[in-house]
């Protein structure tokens, strides 16, 4: 595999990563 392809991969995992945290956050903060 490239190393773009990795990269790609690695920044849509950071971004489902940081989607998932943030929706998380805000259930807490409801609570």
């Amino acid at each position: 595999m490239k190393r773009s392809v990795w990269d790609m991969i690695l920044k849509v995992v950071i971004a489902v990563a940081s989607a998932v945290a943030g929706v998380l956050g805000a259930n807490a903060m409801n609570l």
